[in-house]
């Protein structure tokens, strides 16, 4: 009874271990918004653009090791931390291009140009656009209303997204050239290990072919 009663009054890792993470996903926009409520920024918009670039950088990169870490460790509920880290990248992706329009006064026609102009704006762009849907569907009803292997297949635009986003990363200027090589290390690596899992995972048709034979 005794340990009944301790096992009901244990604290679930993951309950103290998802709000640490937000609280730590969210710490660098409330940094932000901290200084620039304290008039702290010389030049606000320009912080923010850089540095929302940054961090959404390194949550694209997070949320992709976040099924290869659940693998590694067989820790189960590490799976569960994966939305909430792809939604704090669209955030500060989002971030990153309202920093963008403010820093040039919302001038939509020199806005327009600039993308027209510089290739690594257009890569930005289509990053941007291709996270979109990403964060739109990552509920648990639009998985339901899509289908499990539709919403899968739509969810496997984060591989585009992230290395086109790395992309402009490694055009952009003022990104320190350390950061961007540590990136492009641990894309590739998260890459490789996914064509590996899915390499070793059978196909629908093989399983079925499987169940045949046992029969």
């Amino acid at each position: 009874m005794i340990r009944a009663m301790a096992a009901r009054s244990a604290i679930a890792p993951q309950k103290i271990a998802k709000p640490a993470l937000f609280a730590l996903l969210a710490w660098p926009a409330a940094e932000w918004a901290w200084n620039y409520i304290g008039g702290e920024l010389f030049s606000p918009w320009r912080t923010l653009l850089q540095d929302s670039g940054l961090w959404a950088m390194r949550f694209i990169v997070l949320g992709l090791a976040v099924t290869p870490l659940r693998i590694a460790t067989g820790i189960g509920w590490i799976q569960t931390t994966r939305r909430m880290v792809g939604l704090f990248a669209a955030f500060y992706t989002a971030l990153h291009v309202f920093a963008w329009c403010r820093q040039y006064g919302y001038d939509w026609g020199f806005l327009l140009g600039e993308i027209a102009a510089r290739f690594y704006l257009l890569i930005g762009l289509a990053a941007t656009l291709l996270m979109v849907p990403l964060a739109a569907t990552s509920t648990a009803s639009s998985m339901r209303a899509l289908g499990g292997a539709r919403w899968r297949s739509l969810h496997r635009l984060v591989f585009p997204a992230a290395l086109l986003a790395w992309w402009h990363y490694l055009l952009s200027r003022g990104v320190p050239p350390r950061e961007v090589y540590v990136h492009a290390g641990l894309l590739a690596l998260l890459l490789a290990m996914r064509m590996i899992v899915a390499w070793r995972r059978p196909s629908a048709g093989a399983m079925v072919g499987a169940r045949g034979d046992e029969r």
